[in-house]
Order: structure tokens, then C-alpha cells, then sequence
């Protein structure tokens, strides 16, 4: 009915969306280069003192593992190294029975750590001594990042519905600015693990608002173009991030390097459009006709009459609105204006609105749990160089220009294949891959490097692609209305499995390097299932009321569409 065409969004916004994404990538999948751990054993101090060798003090104290011919890295002798310190290196070795209090001597685990700083220059574990039993802490900064995803899951909606994307874009970017820089400056460990989840509020915020534009701007037929395009500055970023880590070891540096980016959004946030569709839904026609009248412009089509655009833009206002929201705005501007209980009681409304049918609220469980699941396999995959025993830089590069066809086949299987037989191949593909992986590396220690960076970049890459569809998919099941609320319930779903991921891949892949890629196969594999009973949304419009997602049901073999209204 009107000019608004998914064209618009080159034109409109040619660099916020992606540099939403480009700022996001770089923050969450730094984690690893955050975190290099160079060789290490224990420190005594008594030995460091005396101004004994590195060298001396591993043969001396630390015991060595014929197994894996290195170093414990986590305990040392327990000898009296204060009379060894006074003796020499040289009188120490040839008196060394005396220095223990038995024939053997005990092995004890130690508080302090020293590093090869020759490896790598300063990192957030050799700065905090981030190994052995504080190891946790380390899997607790990339938690901490996922744990302000959930955050900004649960404030985003509230900020996005009331005052707007656009807004709260900006907002978040200047935010998200301040935050990473200040990170540079953490005093200790907790202090950095606290900026790092406030850092990510922001920052996912802002994607959010972005993709939320992005979706609402956009025509069925150029959603998964955009949805891909919106996607490839991830990629882009994940290739990126190995150049900018290796030129910048010092990990205060790299810090500032990886936040400066958000200038480009802050420059470009001007060219951002706020959603028409959540113009409507504030009654707010005039800035609506405004911004029609660019798109029109923009896509050199004609324009109706300013009063016909207008009742037009009357008639679609009123169709968004569902009677129960309807009801709900009506409450919250009447009787129940004053009172508490009443307020409560519409705010929960507005919460529970994605599972106000019995059908929504099977769909929202489904899609709950697949989210969990992707987003656990996908971190666990793309953070698993240590266990898959790659050079991190070249596993990492090589896992960003992987999702790139990722992001391309998006776009070809969602107009092809549709979303949800899409999803279910792809998950089984990933849990193929990452299985075959598991099981060579548990069969034999001498897997072939290239075969072990083969099977994890297939199998991210089929997960990537199915990660990209759930995005998108979850924001067509459901209303302008529910959208935001839908897309960020999911989100905190997600961020539960990405939490798990980092302990999944430090902690238990210290106890067997196969372990993680069993897990995360088996996740692939259970979500390609819970896939199944969703409906099928490829080609049909976005709805706008609860009577739409009614009438959106399973798509059966005769591959019969079902009407939907008619979106801007």
C-alpha cells in the first residue's frame, strides 16, 4: 500500500545496524584474547628471592608429567625452600633429601602463580593470577558478559516501547562508550567483571533497538536479505579481531581498541529512522506521514494525499492493536491510573503478553529452549580453541570467515526451503559435525590439527546459519506489540546456555578436551527437534494482532498460505 520497501534501509541507515553488530561481536568473542594464559607453574617466592632462574626453579620444585612432558602448572615439592634458598641452586640438588620431611615428597597445590611473560606480554590472567582454583573467575568474565545480556533482555522492551528505538540507540551507545573505557581502568578482577556486564547492557541494547528497526522496516520478501546483511558485520568483526589482538597484546589497550568502534555509531546514529510502526502504535501520525514521505522520496514512488495517508495510517494504527492491548491501554489511562494494584496488574499483562494463548505460550516454550541450546553450542564452538589445541588467532579468523557463506546461505534457504525444515537440517548438520570431532578426539591424542579445525568450523557454520534464522524467526511469530518483549525473552533464554558455555569449555575441558564437543553436539541435536513443531512464516507478513498469530498455523504438505493484515 505504501513506498515503504526494505531498499529503505541502505539509504536510511546505511551504518548504524551494522555497527551495532560489529560493536557487539568485537565485545563478546574478545573473551579468549582477553584471557591468553601463557605457561605457568607455581611461584616461591623464597627461590625468586634468591634470585633463582626460572629454569631452576622448575626442575627444582615443580614435578613434571612424563604424559603430557610438561610442567604441573598448579603444584610444586613440598620442600623447606627457605634453607633451599640459602644453600644454592647446586647445594640444594645435591642435598635435596634433607630438604623434604620424607623419602618422597608430597606434591601440595600453591596460592600464586608465575607466568612466561615472553608468550604474551599482560592479560587479565596473568595480571590476576586467573588459573588453577581461580580459574572460575576467568569463565566468570565471559559470564558476566552474557549475564548483561539478560539484563538488557529484561530492561530493553520496557525502555524500547516507551520511548522508542531510536532514543534508546543512542542512549545505549553513549553508555556503552563510557563503560568500555572505564573497563580499562579496573583495579582488580571484580571490578572488570563488573564493567564487563554493564558494558554488554548497552551494547546488546543497542543491537536490539537496531534489529528492531531493521525487522520493522522491512517487507517479507527483504527480511532475511536484511537479516543476513544486519549479521555480516558479526562476521566481519570475528575476522577482524584476531588483527587488532595480535597488534595489541596489552589487554588495557586492546580494551580501549575494541570500544572506539562505537564512534561510528554515534556518527551515523543520525541517519537512523525510528520504527513507523511504533509510531503508530503512539498515535503519533504526523511524524509517521514525515517519515513515509522520506521513504517515499527515497524510492522515487508516489505518495498519497496528506489526507488520505492519513486515514489510511488511521485504519492500520487500528488494526495493530489487539483487543487485549486495547483493554490494557484503556485501563492504564482510566480508573486504574491511580492505583498501585491496578498498574501492577496491566505491567503484568504487558510482561506475559507473548504467552497470552495457549498456542503462544507453546510456542514460547519451544522457542525458549532452542535459544538455550543454540546459543550454548554456538559460544562453546566459536570459544573451543583452547580444547580443539589451534592457534587462537587463526581459529578465530578462520570462524568469522566461516559465517560468512553462514549469513549468505541465510538468505537462500529462508526464501527456498522456508524457515523451520532450514532449521532442523542445520542443527542436525552441526551435531554431526562436532560429533565425529568429539569422538577422534576421544579415540586418539594425535588427531590431525586440520581435521579437528575442519569438523568445528563445518559444524559452526551450520550453527551460525541456524542461529541467524532463530533470530529472524522469532521476530515474524509475533506482533509489534510482542515483538520486543518475545525477541528479548528468548535473548535471556539464550544468555543462560552462552553463560554455561565458558565453564563447559574451561572447566570441563580441562578434565577431558572431548567433553565440550560432545555437549554441545548433543545440544545441536535437541534442538533440531524442538524445532519442528513451530509454523512456518516464510513469505507471509509480519502480524499485527493477536487475531493474526492465530490464523498463522503449521503449514501442512499442501503448502497452503494463510492471510495475514497487511503490514505498513
Amino acid at each position: 500500500m505504501f513506498p515503504l520497501r526494505g531498499s529503505v534501509m541502505s539509504h536510511l541507515c546505511p551504518l548504524s545496524p551494522p555497527a551495532a553488530t560489529l560493536l557487539n561481536a568485537l565485545i563478546t568473542m574478545s573473551y579468549q584474547f582477553f584471557g591468553v594464559t601463557p605457561d605457568h607453574w607455581c611461584r616461591v617466592e623464597s627461590l625468586k628471592e634468591a634470585n633463582w632462574t626460572d629454569q631452576q626453579i622448575l626442575d627444582f620444585a615443580i614435578p613434571f608429567d612424563n604424559k603430557t612432558g610438561q610442567h604441573n602448572k598448579c603444584h610444586m615439592y613440598d620442600y623447606n625452600y627457605t634453607k633451599a634458598a640459602q644453600l644454592g641452586y647446586d647445594a640444594a640438588v645435591t642435598y635435596l633429601h634433607d630438604l623434604a620431611d620424607q623419602d618422597t615428597p608430597r606434591v601440595v597445590s600453591c596460592s600464586a602463580r608465575d607466568f612466561n611473560l615472553t608468550q604474551h606480554e599482560s592479560s587479565v590472567v596473568t595480571e590476576w593470577d586467573l588459573v588453577c582454583d581461580r580459574r572460575v573467575l576467568y569463565s566468570t568474565t565471559q559470564a558476566a558478559n552474557q549475564i548483561g545480556y539478560i539484563i538488557s533482555s529484561v530492561l530493553t522492551p520496557f525502555f524500547t516501547d516507551r520511548f522508542g528505538r531510536r532514543p534508546v540507540a543512542l542512549c545505549m551507545s553513549v553508555l556503552a562508550l563510557l563503560q568500555g573505557l572505564a573497563s580499562c581502568l579496573s583495579p582488580s578482577v571484580t571490578v572488570f567483571i563488573i564493567f564487563k556486564c554493564t558494558h554488554s547492557t548497552a551494547i546488546f541494547s543497542l543491537v536490539t533497538c537496531n534489529f528492531l528497526i531493521m525487522m520493522e522496516m522491512c517487507t517479507p520478501s527483504s527480511r532475511s536479505t536484511f537479516g543476513s546483511l544486519f549479521s555480516m558485520a558479526w562476521a566481519v568483526a570475528c575476522m577482524m579481531l584476531p588483527g587488532i589482538a595480535y597488534l595489541i597484546k596489552p589487554w588495557r589497550y586492546l580494551q580501549a581498541a575494541l570500544t572506539l568502534p562505537n564512534l561510528i555509531f554515534l556518527l551515523s546514529w543520525r541517519f537512523l529512522p525510528e520504527s513507523p510502526r511504533w509510531l503508530l502504535l503512539q498515535d503519533r501520525y504526523k511524524d509517521t506521514e514525515n517519515l513515509l514521505v522520506r521513504i517515499a522520496a527515497t524510492n522515487r514512488r508516489k505518495i498519497p494525499s496528506r489526507g488520505a495517508l492519513r486515514a489510511a495510517l488511521t485504519r492500520i494504527s487500528h488494526q495493530m492493536r489487539s483487543e487485549q492491548y486495547q483493554r490494557d491501554h484503556d485501563n492504564e489511562k482510566g480508573e486504574s491510573e491511580h492505583k498501585i494494584r491496578d498498574k501492577a496488574l496491566v505491567a503484568f499483562r504487558y510482561v506475559v503478553s507473548p504467552y497470552s494463548t495457549l498456542q503462544l505460550a507453546g510456542r514460547m516454550c519451544l522457542l525458549l529452549m532452542v535459544w538455550i541450546f543454540v546459543s550454548c553450542a554456538y559460544y562453546g564452538i566459536s570459544l573451543n580453541a583452547n580444547n580443539v589445541s589451534v592457534d587462537l588467532y587463526f581459529y578465530m579468523f578462520l570462524g568469522g570467515l566461516s559465517e560468512v557463506p553462514a549469513y549468505l546461505l541465510v538468505m537462500v534457504l529462508m526464501v527456498r526451503a522456508g524457515r523451520r525444515p532450514s532449521l532442523f537440517g542445520l542443527f542436525v548438520v552441526c551435531a554431526l559435525f562436532i560429533a565425529v570431532n568429539a569422538g577422534l578426539m576421544f579415540a586418539s591424542t594425535n588427531v590431525p590439527v586440520s581435521a579437528k579445525i575442519i569438523l568445528s568450523l563445518l559444524g559452526k557454520m551450520a550453527v551460525a546459519t541456524a542461529f541467524q534464522i532463530v533470530y529472524l524467526f522469532t521476530a515474524e511469530l509475533f506482533t509489534t506489540h510482542q515483538r520486543s518483549l518475545a525477541i528479548c525473552h528468548c535473548c535471556f533464554a539464550g544468555r543462560v546456555g552462552s553463560i554455561a558455555s565458558p565453564y563447559i569449555n574451561d572447566i570441563l575441558g580441562e578434565t577431558a578436551v572431548w567433553a565440550p564437543s560432545a555437549v554441545f553436539s548433543m545440544m545441536a541435536l535437541l534442538s533440531a527437534f524442538l524445532s519442528l513443531p513451530l509454523p512456518e512464516t516464510r513469505n507471509q507478513n509480519l502480524p499485527e494482532a493477536d487475531y493474526d498469530l492465530v490464523r498463522v498455523k503449521e503449514e501442512d504438505d499442501s503448502k497452503n498460505t494463510i492471510s495475514t493484515v497487511h503490514s505498513v
